[in-house]
């Protein structure tokens, strides 16, 4: 052991300096190395993450929702009115005049009968003159049919009203600003037919079509209809502007 003393201070304690064996010294320079070692290989421990769930009050998120329901209601789309379109007096004196008496009371029950031969047995009438409406009806647009084929293969035609057709229809029509149609000829149609007897209080002249859907029979009075071609036609409409075809 060395011993040094401190003579700088009078009565000073001693100090006394140990060395360490060189054993001791190997066995600490060895755990420091492991230590360093260890760090530098140690995989680095990623930062944890606290999730915090928030709780949410049932009641209160249905409140919110039907808050912002009546805050932002949805637009519905409206619908024609077609009882009130068909009952508008100038609206159905045209349908009247150019289509037939009957086709006002057809239009009104297609959605109840939407097929001609249920339309004829509710209103008494042969199918023939219900089929001849219903096409005029298709013509103006303002009548649609699907065709539905049974097992057996016949055809079965559902008849129904194209509301927003009719609307139009209506409006070009109460508002005289429609082209009347009454006075056009069918351009893919040369033979045409009418009733002697009715023509001039009715005047109505069918296109082929329509007349063979009648059976060439005047629907007024029964009587067999007449037939003229498309120069006469045209000439009885350059004079005549009360025709219509039906």
């Amino acid at each position: 052991m060395n011993y040094r003393k401190n003579n700088k201070l009078r009565g000073a304690t001693a100090h006394r300096t140990v060395r360490a064996p060189a054993r001791v010294k190997a066995v600490l320079r060895k755990k420091a190395a492991a230590r360093k070692a260890g760090a530098s290989s140690r995989p680095k421990l990623k930062s944890r993450v606290t999730v915090h769930t928030a709780y949410r009050n049932p009641n209160t998120r249905t409140a919110n929702a039907a808050k912002h329901a009546s805050a932002t209601p949805i637009a519905q789309e409206r619908r024609p009115d077609v009882n009130a379109l068909l009952e508008n007096v100038v609206f159905s004196e045209f349908i009247s005049k150019n289509i037939g008496k009957k086709a006002i009371n057809i239009a009104k029950m297609l959605p109840e009968y939407p097929t001609d031969e249920k339309l004829a047995a509710a209103l008494g009438i042969k199918i023939n003159e219900v089929r001849r409406i219903l096409n005029m009806l298709d013509s103006y647009g303002i009548a649609r049919y699907d065709a539905n084929k049974d097992s057996k293969g016949w055809l079965t035609f559902v008849w129904h009203i194209d509301a927003d057709k009719l609307e139009e229809l209506h409006n070009s029509i109460t508002n005289d600003k429609h082209d009347d149609d009454s006075h056009k000829m069918p351009e893919n149609c040369n033979d045409f037919f009418y009733c002697a007897k009715c023509y001039e209080d009715q005047k109505i002249i069918l296109p082929f079509d329509a007349a063979f859907e009648a059976g060439f029979k005047c629907e007024g009075c029964g009587k067999a209809l007449k037939q003229m071609g498309k120069e006469e036609v045209q000439a009885i409409f350059a004079q005549e502007n009360a025709v219509s075809i039906a």
